[in-house]
């Protein structure tokens, strides 16, 4: 064999393995950067994802409006389908207050109070959070005596009053009359009395994403 085919072939072999370093090198890098770029993609929820939160603020009706904002906390990671955290623990939520009032009279069972996702704080940014929450727990607290609760009693007693005195025509029958009066008016200021929606802070809710949200890695 000659020596220039044998340094033909030398040259061949050298430039095969060349090639096959390179394409192992790449295969390595390649594998890397997917890495790097799985890792920097972006999460998404679909809508129907439950998220678990707590109510961070008290509410009363008495004292809050509807539209105000309240603060909540996310209180379990929320993961995709892949199994990735896309909202962890802790994760700060703001919640606006959409519908709150207190029952009116006896007669009226409960109060209302209902509350829908704003935003969700992940890794220090905001995102918009459309989502419903169900059930909001919280109980019902007598607002005491009011004015107008002091009103149906003083009307009730000048009421009570003139009655007796036009049926018995003397003072007896007029303090009676008044005596029964008051009690009507504070029958009458007991069946109006508001009574409070409270929401206590760290109240446990349940938000359920109306559309889907996609959170950026970081």
């Amino acid at each position: 064999m000659s020596r220039s085919l044998i340094a033909g072939l030398l040259a061949f072999g050298l430039v095969a393995c060349g090639r096959a370093e390179s394409k192992d090198l790449a295969s390595k890098t390649g594998a890397a950067d997917g890495g790097a770029e799985t890792r920097g993609t972006s999460s998404a929820l679909p809508s129907g994802t439950a998220v678990a939160a707590t109510i961070q603020d008290a509410i009363s009706s008495r004292t809050n409006t509807v539209g105000q904002h309240v603060n909540g906390t996310v209180t379990g990671d929320v993961m995709d389908d892949a199994g990735r955290v896309v909202i962890p623990r802790g994760s700060a939520i703001v919640l606006t207050i959409t519908q709150l009032g207190p029952a009116k009279n006896s007669g009226q069972a409960d109060g209302a109070i209902a509350l829908e996702g704003a935003s969700v704080t992940v890794g220090g940014t905001t995102y918009d959070l459309g989502a419903s929450v169900g059930a909001v727990p919280h109980t019902l607290k007598g607002r005491g005596v009011t004015k107008s609760a002091v009103g149906n009693v003083v009307v009730g007693t000048a009421v009570g009053a003139l009655v007796g005195q036009a049926i018995g025509k003397n003072q007896k029958s007029t303090i009676i009359g008044g005596a029964v009066g008051a009690v009507a008016g504070g029958a009458r200021a007991a069946t109006v009395a508001d009574r409070d929606v409270i929401v206590a802070a760290g109240t446990a809710i349940t938000l359920t994403l109306t559309q889907s949200l996609t959170i950026s890695a970081n």
